[in-house]
This record gives C-alpha cells, structure tokens and sequence, in this order.
C-alpha cells in the first residue's frame, strides 16, 4: 500500500490527529526497510527484529508459492511439510538462483532474488565500510568459506584453465579439501619459524611462481597461532609480476582493522582476484554462508556461473538480516569490545604463565593468543577445560598436525577473544584455564 491508500483507510474510522500519529510509528518502522530496498547499503543504525521479519515477509510474499490462486504443476513448487518448515528460510522456500548461475533472478522467486540482491549489495557495501574500498562486487554464498573457495577456484579451473594451486601451508583441512573438490593439484608451500612464529616461506613460493604454469595461490589472512598472517601485499605484488590469480581466505578478518587494511593494500600493490570472509566468524550469523567480493565485476560474475543448480535462500537471508541487525554503529562497538577482550585475554593469560612456569609466544594474532604448555599433558588440558564447559581452546602437542610445521619446538594452548565474546567469556574461561593448568600440575 502506498502512503495515500492507508491514509484513506485509516480516515475513515479515526480522528485526524490519531490518524497522522499512527502514520509517524508505521513511517519509523517502514523508513529504514524503504531506504536499504532502494539504496542497498549496510545501514549505520542496526535493524530492530521486527524490521527485518517485516522485509523479509513481504519480499517472500513477491514468490509464486504466496499466490493463493495459483495452479502449481512443477515438480520444484517450493512445497513445505508445514508452515514451521517454510520458517526456517524466513519464507524463500524456493531458493536463489537457477541452474548454473547462483545470482540468476528466478521466475518463481521474485522475492527471493530480490532478496539475494538486497543481500550482495549489502553485504559488499559492509565489506567495503569495513576496510575493503577497492573492492568492486560481491556476493553472498550459502556456502562455508572452504565452500567457497572451492566455488572460486573451479571458477579460476573453467575461466582461466588453472590446474595447481600453490598453497603457504596451513594446517587446517578446510582448505586442502577446497582445492580437491575443484579437481586440482596442490602444491604445499613450506613455513620456517622466525622467532615464535610460523610464516611461509616466500622464496619457495616465489620459485613455484617462476617455475610453473597455469598456477593460482591461495593465502590465509587469519588462523591460530604460532602460524601468522600471510604477507599478502607481497606475495599480491608477486601474483601481479607472474600474472597468477590470487585467493585471499580471510575467514574471520573482518573484524580485524589490520587485517582489512592489509588486503586493501595488496589489491592496490598487486593482483588479489577474490577475497573469502565467514558469515558467521564476522557477522555473527547461523554457520553456512560465506561473502565472496573482488575488484572485479567479471570474476564475481564467473563465480555465480560455477554453482550448480538452485541453492538454498537460508544462508542467504541469514547473512542479510545479521547485516541489518548490527548497523555499522553496532558493529563498531562490537569491534572496540573485541580489541579490549583480546588486551584483557593476553593480561589473564600472561598472568597464568608466570604462575605456571610457561609464557606466552610472541606470535601477532587478530583474535588469539597461544601459551605454552611443556612438559604437559595439553590434550589432558584441553579435555578438563571441555568438561569445565569452556569451549573453543585448541590444544596442540609438540610436533603434532596443527602448528603448520613439522618441528615446531612447544607443545601449546590456543584461546580466542572472537567478535561477539564478551568480557565474561574471557574472565571464566581464563579463571577456569588456570585451575585445571595448575590441579593438573598438582596432581598430574
């Protein structure tokens, strides 16, 4: 209804003055819903739940399967066991995309492409808000972020007919899994340890770089320590000189400043082709989704055209409505509380060394930080602390799967100060790390 048809209704059965009262609460609710419809930005004032239930009903209301006189004859009709079953993709229940092409608009789904272009602007107008303003398009997977990055390289595999992928060595399965699913052969580059630190070996992947053709590189921004940021302006200027397609896993990045303004740095250098952040790590939504944005809107394009077949609205929608719910402001703040959760996580940490005879690595970390633990059980660790309900430490044993080398010299512990953990989180998880530590070495 537009402003003049609810107007005429409500005349007819209130008084004028009560009539221009409830037109100021429906114009605040609807403001903010009108102004990302056209404008498609990520909005500085956070959405109330309310506001995004009402979006998303009525652009899934835009969807064929709305139609109360419609003869459905398909065999895709986007039929629901029941009507809790359509909730759970907030009512897009015949997906995005079609077959071949993820961003593709879908005839019985007006409301739902739509939706996932509302979703893509969003989401990279977000991206570049928070560091990436050289980036050109973007899109909103309902894939994880090893997902994606498989997405991306059959995309580089079909486009530009690369066949190895040379990867600085992370030990994270996610990604080795990525580049078999796209059928091509990886090609493990080394780390050597400087300091505390794990980085990668940039003469043997220069070399590679030199030796090989048909080559893409695939580099890690955020994992736990020891292993560090790769140098991705470096190794970017190295993709440009040898004119090799460069993948940029920035799982959880996002909320990291630093991070954010070293890959804006390295489109700029050299030659970055995509960059892959979680929706869930960053933007604080259900696990599934993934945003995918490059400074080019051709490569993006290539992406969408590697999915196959439909895909489920879930994710999608899912990552929208995190989007709309934070606002930059709210993000913002979130961002400050993690810098200080992190500040106050290595003084707790620290603190324990002393007492446990351990110390802290000297290791940069956007949301981590490892202590050692020699001479311990740290898996007997890692066990009491799941017990005590603190959850997400990873517990490391020297010379184990993990530390992304073969001989890294410290048996450690990994604890987080993610976006979206609070103060609390970090106090009794720290509390409860230094009990076990110190009853284990007690009574071992």
């Amino acid at each position: 209804m537009d402003k003049d048809e609810i107007d005429r209704i409500l005349e007819k059965n209130i008084p004028e003055s009560m009539l221009l009262r409830g037109r100021t609460t429906v114009d605040s609710l609807l403001g903010p819903v009108r102004d990302v419809l056209n404008r498609r930005q990520f909005p500085e004032k956070g959405f109330t739940d309310h506001q995004v239930e009402m979006m998303l009903q009525l652009l899934s209301s835009f969807d064929t399967d709305k139609d109360p006189d419609a003869a459905r004859v398909g065999e895709r009709e986007a039929r629901v066991a029941s009507p809790f079953i359509g909730r759970l993709s907030a009512g897009f229940n015949h997906g995005i995309g079609r077959s071949g092409q993820l961003a593709a608009p879908q005839p019985k789904a007006p409301g739902a492409s739509l939706m996932h272009q509302v979703a893509n602007s969003v989401a990279l107008d977000a991206i570049r808000k928070l560091g990436l303003s050289n980036m050109k398009s973007g899109i909103v997977t309902p894939l994880s972020t090893g997902m994606s990055i498989s997405l991306i390289l059959g995309a580089l595999r079909r486009e530009h007919g690369v066949k190895r992928v040379l990867f600085p060595r992370v030990d994270h399965i996610s990604p080795h899994r990525a580049i078999a699913l796209a059928g091509l052969e990886e090609i493990l580059i080394p780390t050597i340890i400087i300091g505390d630190a794990v980085q990668a070996d940039l003469s043997v992947l220069e070399k590679k770089l030199k030796e090989d053709e048909a080559n893409a590189v695939l580099t890690t921004t955020t994992f736990f320590p020891p292993r560090e940021s790769d140098p991705v302006k470096e190794i970017a200027k190295h993709c440009a000189e040898y004119e090799v397609p460069l993948i940029v896993n920035n799982a959880y990045g996002v909320q990291s400043e630093r991070t954010m303004r070293e890959i804006r740095s390295a489109a700029d250098a050299g030659r970055v082709d995509a960059v892959v952040q979680s929706s869930d790590k960053n933007f604080l939504a259900p696990v599934g989704g993934s945003i995918v944005v490059s400074p080019s809107t051709d490569f993006i394009e290539q992406v969408a055209e590697t999915y196959a077949g439909r895909a489920s609205a879930a994710p999608v929608v899912q990552t929208l409505a995190a989007l709309l719910v934070l606002g930059l402001d709210n993000y913002r703040g979130l961002q400050q509380q993690q810098v200080a959760n992190l500040k106050l996580l290595h003084e707790r940490m620290n603190e324990a060394a002393e007492k446990l005879g351990q110390r802290i690595l000297s290791v940069w970390n956007p949301v981590a930080c490892a202590i050692t633990m020699d001479g311990v059980d740290v898996k007997e660790i890692g066990a009491r602390l799941y017990t005590a309900r603190v959850t997400g430490p990873r517990a490391v044993a020297r010379g184990e799967y993990g530390s992304s080398t073969d001989d890294y010299p410290h048996s450690y512990l990994v604890m987080n100060a993610a976006i979206g953990a609070s103060r609390n989180d970090i106090e009794t998880a720290t509390a409860k790390f230094y009990k076990e530590a110190s009853s284990y070495l007690s009574n071992p």
